[in-house]
């Protein structure tokens, strides 16, 4: 009789031990499933928008354009082709030194003008970081992957001082929604960058005042399209006032760095709601499914024997 006694707990526990197992096989994969989503989201989406340490990107931009070199000069007209090539140098954290490179060239083949410049970046904000680069900048160097808060300013290589940012509209470009912002600069000083013209800065000062329009694709960041209208004038010292224009532009991207740009922007705004909206929510529904199918067949297996 006491030996039987064990092989009959055994035979009151199997039973048990297979509702817990199959009870156990209903919750396990849904937790995995969900704790999966949540490092989908919480891990890859924030690498996706954060600035690749080895990230280059370049854009063409045209212009048409008129130029001379002193006040009393006939205004020459031409068409130029300018290039902006950015490079990730190093980065440290959530730092990144980038390299701006950006020429203005002529059909010829003369460049007319060209700079380069070391930018601290923010790698999660794309905001110019204080005391980084060759000089201390304010605003933004590029625009954020989630673009949500409505940037203010702008200070990238394309012209020498912040530009003034103000959201204009939303817009609708072959089926890409854009946010559009229109940019402002005025007397920006730019008496040291046209220090090669004749009587500058001997006799005259320079200024530079613009105006456009910057299409940004939110969820990836992406800068796909600019128009700019701007001019640089003769400055008197004296009065501080213009003296005439020698330099007036009306310059865009060109129409192959917008199809690359648009092209960029579809594919990493794809992966970026993929990691942080369209998978977790796949996972979510799966893990809620294989749960919901699991206590459906759990609660047919206890009828037979409730009854």
């Amino acid at each position: 009789m006491g030996a039987d006694a064990p092989h009959a707990s055994a035979m009151v526990n199997a039973p048990q031990a297979r509702r817990w197992m199959r009870f156990l096989w209903v919750l396990a994969p849904p937790m995995l499933l969900i704790a999966a989503a949540a490092i989908v989201r919480l891990s890859l989406g924030p690498v996706l928008e954060r600035l690749p340490a080895d990230y280059t990107g370049s854009v063409i931009l045209e212009s048409d354009s008129r130029f001379r070199q002193t006040p009393d000069a006939a205004f020459s007209a031409f068409h130029q082709n300018g290039r902006r090539v950015d490079q990730v140098l190093s980065a440290t954290g959530d730092v990144a030194i980038v390299q701006s490179h950006i020429d203005w060239t002529t059909d010829t083949g003369e460049v007319n003008y060209q700079t380069t410049g070391l930018y601290g970046v923010d790698r999660k904000t794309r905001r110019n970081v204080a005391g980084y680069g060759d000089l201390s900048r304010s605003g933004q160097f590029m625009f954020p992957p989630q673009l949500r808060d409505v940037a203010d300013e702008v200070w990238d290589p394309y012209y020498g001082g912040p530009r003034h940012l103000a959201f204009d509209r939303n817009e609708v470009v072959d089926g890409l929604a854009l946010a559009v912002y229109r940019f402002t600069i005025a007397d920006l000083d730019e008496t040291k960058t046209y220090d090669y013209l004749p009587d500058v800065p001997e006799r005259f000062g320079v200024g530079t005042d613009g105006e456009g329009f910057l299409w940004v694709e939110p969820v990836s960041g992406t800068l796909v399209d600019m128009t700019d209208n701007g001019h640089s004038f003769f400055v008197d010292p004296a009065t501080g006032k213009s003296i005439g224009d020698f330099s007036v532009w009306q310059a865009r991207y060109s129409a192959q760095s917008k199809a690359d740009l648009f092209g960029m922007a579809t594919s990493v705004r794809r992966r970026i709601l993929a990691a942080k909206i369209w998978l977790p929510a796949a996972l979510l529904a799966l893990a809620l499914a294989w749960l919901g199918i699991g206590l459906l067949r759990l609660r047919r297996r206890a009828r037979p024997s409730a009854e």
